[in-house]
């Protein structure tokens, strides 16, 4: 099982205090700068395109996409534009259109973060060189250009391909019987398209118990707009197209999501997004120690796989869900809990904090902060009641499966 990152173990000079309230402040910029991109409709992916529709130079403009898109934070948290050039990204937005409430609170959190950086550490220079001295190298390289080798064939193989496929889940107590957990389980896949016009499986849906027994469920569409289930496990406004074509094949316990045959090329480019509400999947409290986990299968070359779990405070875990990466060419899909450890394959990638589920932005899903406000109003509790933690890989190798779990114990 791999050990949980926490970004307050970077401090070594200052309190974990002073470090977690500029950690804090930082992800409160970089939330707004994302959202004011999203807003205007700027890729921060395309650092020259959004230099010329905002009107910024380029310095400026790689700034702003640099805060959003790197993940490594004590490597970036300096980069962060201070105050005067930030107001020059705020003065380009609202001549875009952005609203008032966005622009106001990027105005708070830069001032927010030069507060907490003044107070800390006293200047800019003094944390830029404190951060820098914490920024790991990315013990992942080679594995990395090994998986992108793997991608590489199995898209010319198979002949499909998705940018992104993503996972996102909120486990709560149920509103129904408190001594239950819920869950809210969005997926999907962005920048899907094939070579050829075949059916494509896209995602399964099953829920099993730790020794592998499938387990019956109930569920409750997230936007239940639509005729079957298909639709309405769709979250429609958030697909390319509005209504992709799908179909459900029920095999073995589980259910197959399939993408019924298309267009090849970028005349299909599709993204699709499911939801669903999973009423009292575990108990809170178990007679005896249990574990609540998610898993994603990855049978579809894609370039970047996030896993995101939010779970409730009231949950109290001492530590986000860890991950493994287990091996379903050898042993098939088989869920055994008791065997994940002999299945497990190397795994440098780490699971990081998102200082509150209010700030979790990724550059690769710049509609994301909108979906989990949208998910967070349908299930009807806010995003800072969750603590939320992310697991981010290139090139995830196909016939394999990502489990992140996390204990659950007995009353005390």
């Amino acid at each position: 099982m791999q050990n949980p990152i926490n970004e307050s173990a970077f401090s070594a000079e200052t309190s974990p205090t002073s470090l977690g309230e500029v950690l804090d402040a930082f992800h409160a910029v970089r939330t707004s700068i994302a959202e004011l991109m999203d807003a205007v409709g700027v890729d921060p992916n395309k650092t020259r395109e959004s230099a010329r529709l905002l009107g910024l130079n380029r310095g400026l403009a790689w700034r702003l996409s640099r805060v959003v898109r790197e993940g490594d934070v004590p490597a970036v948290v300096g980069d962060v534009p201070g105050k005067q050039s930030i107001r020059k990204f705020i003065a380009a937005c609202r001549e875009r259109g952005a609203a008032d409430d966005a622009l106001n609170e990027a105005e708070r959190a830069i001032g927010a973060f030069e507060d907490a950086v003044r107070e800390a550490w006293g200047d800019r220079k003094t944390l830029s060189t404190l951060m820098a001295s914490r920024a790991e190298s990315d013990p992942s390289i080679e594995q990395e250009r090994s998986r992108r080798k793997l991608y590489e064939g199995a898209f010319a193989y198979w002949g499909v391909q998705a940018q992104v496929r993503f996972v996102t889940v909120f486990v709560l107590p149920s509103k129904e019987d408190p001594s239950m957990l819920d869950a809210a389980h969005v997926t999907g896949y962005l920048g899907f398209r094939r070579l050829s016009e075949r059916a494509w499986p896209l995602v399964y849906e099953v829920v099993e118990q730790s020794r592998g027994e499938v387990v019956k469920f109930r569920k409750s569409a997230l936007d239940p707009a639509g005729k079957n289930e298909a639709e309405r496990q769709l979250m429609k406004q958030f697909c390319r197209p509005e209504s992709p074509d799908i179909r459900v094949v029920e095999c073995g316990g589980e259910k197959r999501f399939e993408l019924a045959s298309g267009p090849v090329g970028n005349a299909g480019l599709t993204t699709c997004v499911f939801g669903s509400y999973l009423h009292q999947i575990s108990e809170r409290h178990p007679a005896s120690p249990n574990t609540c986990g998610f898993m994603v299968r990855l049978q579809t070359p894609v370039e970047r796989l996030i896993f995101d779990m939010f779970v409730h405070k009231d949950v109290a875990l001492d530590e986000p869900p860890g991950v493994q990466l287990l091996d379903r060419m050898t042993y098939q899909h088989t869920h055994i809990e008791a065997d994940f450890p002999r299945q497990e394959l190397p795994l440098s990638e780490r699971v990081v904090s998102l200082h509150g589920g209010r700030h979790a932005v990724t550059s690769h899903i710049p509609w994301y902060p909108r979906m989990l406000d949208w998910v967070s109003e349908r299930i009807g509790v806010g995003l800072d009641a969750f603590d939320a933690s992310r697991f981010e890989m290139s090139y995830p190798p196909i016939s394999t499966t990502v489990s992140r779990r996390f204990p659950i114990l007995p009353r005390a």
